[in-house]
């Protein structure tokens, strides 16, 4: 089976759905099928690909309103493939069946396009978007500014969503099947747009990540300064914690916060992006993630991660987080944007000896690892393409 893979940002650019783009591209060679990548991207990205055939192309624009012009390499490229599969670039699907009559499978790892901004999150009235009740714009503004970004650029997200990305809404009717990550996403997901198309869910592969021996007592936020993802929730819960206990939150992705002062002062240590060795510093000194999350995420890489590298969870009950982790005894969860329960679940970690916190990371790597298969989940997506080449 010759199998097309259209994605605009190539791993190790970009998050989570770029990962999964990158594990399903091996995954599926592994399988024997013969797998050919289109991404706009330099040769300096593709050491980490170990040989997969990716093929470079001229695009307009950038982010999620990417458009690819029609080129000779990219007509060949579609008459070789045997079947389309998404990760973005949607706007390609309609010329993919009218014009080359080629199956297509869109997977979905956010909210777009049913939300402009990928969450079907009112950071307005600080709840999920209801269908009937959505204020698109007043929220665009909001995420724009809340991620420090000037009020020209924050007007221009806002012109540039509510005219093009309207169109990218129509795309998706002209698949041949949608596959979403997890339930509580393709139930949000569906709730927002009328469309028939077939649905699937088919969880994420793991990545190949070991265990990391934990020499710290610490805790660990991954999510940087996005409202999303809670930092000032955490920031909140950890005021009323940090004084009684003898312990640090290592913090990444702080951007312009990672030099505050102020945070170190109450155990808050501020960095901005790390590399891999930095990164797994980090985890070597950490007992517990903390993953503060207000919105409905599909299904976070990082709670797969701090499970897969040993690590006790606090994690708000959010989208896919209780499909990946419930029942594990390692994992705490609470509401989101809850201060005082966050706390609490903070206090409780803290308060475990390292031997406690090491036996109960490690039953929750070992219930992953048999919770998912990275086989059972590639031959799955496998038979969605079968389905719809039939």
């Amino acid at each position: 089976m010759n199998v097309l893979v259209l994605s605009e940002t190539i791993w190790p650019k970009g998050s989570g759905g770029e990962l999964a783009t990158y594990l399903y591209a091996k995954l599926l060679t592994q399988e024997g099928l013969d797998v050919k990548i289109i991404a706009r991207s330099t040769s300096s990205y593709f050491k980490a690909w170990n040989g997969l055939s990716i093929h470079s192309i001229p695009v307009l624009g950038s982010g999620k309103y990417t458009i690819v012009p029609m080129s000779k390499r990219l007509k060949e490229l579609l008459r070789w493939s045997e079947i389309i599969y998404c990760a973005d670039l949607f706007h390609l699907v309609p010329l993919v069946k009218h014009v080359f009559k080629k199956p297509a499978v869109i997977h979905l790892h956010s909210y777009f396009p049913a939300c402009p901004i990928g969450s079907l999150y009112n950071l307005k009235e600080n709840s999920v978007c209801k269908p009937n009740e959505r204020d698109c714009t007043r929220c665009i503004w909001c995420y724009e500014r809340g991620h420090l970004r000037s009020s020209k650029q924050a007007l221009a997200s806002i012109l540039l969503n509510s005219t093009v990305g309207k169109y990218f809404r129509s795309f998706l009717k002209f698949a041949d099947a949608l596959i979403f990550v997890s339930k509580a996403q393709k139930s949000l997901f569906l709730n927002h747009m009328d469309i028939c198309v077939p649905s699937y869910v088919i969880y994420n592969p793991l990545p190949e990540l070991s265990y990391i021996p934990l020499q710290g007592d610490n805790l660990g936020y991954f999510g940087g300064l996005s409202p999303l993802k809670g930092f000032y929730v955490l920031l909140k819960a950890w005021s009323k914690v940090h004084y009684k206990r003898q312990a640090r939150i290592y913090a990444t992705k702080m951007g312009e916060l990672a030099s505050l002062e102020s945070l170190k002062k109450i155990g808050m240590l501020p960095y901005g992006r790390l590399d891999k060795n930095s990164y797994e510093d980090v985890y070597r000194k950490i007992k517990a993630v903390v993953f503060p999350s207000i919105w409905q995420e599909p299904l976070p890489y990082v709670v797969s991660e701090a499970l897969l590298r040993g690590r006790l969870l606090v994690a708000s009950r959010v989208g896919g987080v209780p499909e990946i982790a419930e029942g594990l005894k390692g994992v705490f969860m609470v509401e989101p944007n809850d201060v005082n329960s966050l706390a609490d679940a903070l206090d409780r970690v803290l308060s475990m000896n390292r031997g406690e916190a090491i036996e109960l990371g490690l039953k929750n790597r070992e219930d992953i690892l048999r919770k998912f298969d990275n086989r059972r989940t590639v031959n799955e997506l496998i038979r969605v393409f079968e389905k719809v080449m039939e």
